[in-house]
């Protein structure tokens, strides 16, 4: 029995109890509607374990597919005021939304108060910059290679080991496992990570700048970028207050 209960998935036994519940509610005649509500219970339940974010944004399908093109359209408006597609000491590569596919319509690749915070930081710096914002992989190759580029931001989704640049394109970090000739001083990977494995950051910024790059390792959404960004604007400002004061 032991043995049995060793080789058990969890989440078989889990479905199995389900499964019971539902048999019991129907042979003590508590009627269809409690079948119903107990099924929808543990809909929700394993959807918010096992799916997490994805569960959540298809429960909210129905209003994302109103307010992420409303979005888009607001950055790409609020995108024009900067230089865009033309190189600078820093550079923002930004995911592209495709409207054929499913995950355009309810998945963001970043809200307008994420690349704001972006922009404030970076005008707080002084530091000319440049949005890319439909850029293809051999763009980015050319970003990549380009001396004069120094510094470079991927916004969007991906993960430590890859950026998606649109839903057909990803980009794997590892093709740019030559220090020499992609380095940069600074790469900032501006979408969620995970725990193990090689980023940008490890293969293309010297050692001694790694710590200051934007990389997360783990799963992070718009609150968390906006934090990122508010603290590093803030430091600046203590830095440019202490100048100050001496």
């Amino acid at each position: 029995m032991k043995n049995i209960l060793e080789k058990t998935e969890v989440r078989l036994i889990q479905f199995f109890s389900y499964v019971g519940i539902l048999i019991y509610l129907i042979l003590k005649g508590h009627g269809l509607m409690s079948v119903v509500f107990a099924h929808l219970i543990f809909m929700v339940v394993c959807g918010v374990i096992y799916l997490r974010q994805d569960f959540l944004l298809l429960f909210l399908s129905p209003l994302l597919v109103i307010i992420i093109p409303i979005q888009n359209s607001q950055i790409k408006k609020y995108l024009k005021r900067f230089k865009q597609n033309t190189p600078s000491e820093a550079v923002i590569i930004l995911g592209q939304s495709d409207y054929f596919k499913f995950e355009g319509w309810i998945k963001a690749n970043f809200v307008k108060d994420e690349i704001e915070s972006l922009v404030k930081y970076l005008e707080t710096k002084g530091q000319e910059f440049s949005f890319y914002p439909n850029a293809n992989i051999e763009e980015v190759e050319e970003i990549m290679s380009n001396k004069d580029i120094r510094e470079v931001y991927f916004f969007g989704h991906g993960n430590s080991h890859m950026f998606q640049l649109s839903a057909d394109n990803i980009i794997y970090y590892c093709e740019f496992n030559d220090f020499k000739k992609y380095r940069k001083e600074y790469v900032h990977q501006v979408h969620c990570g995970s725990s193990h494995g090689k980023s940008l950051v490890d293969y293309v910024v010297p050692e001694k700048n790694r710590d200051k790059c934007f990389l997360f390792r783990k799963t992070i959404n718009s609150f968390d970028i906006k934090n990122e960004f508010k603290r590093r604007l803030n430091n600046i400002k203590k830095i440019n207050k202490n100048k100050h004061d001496k």
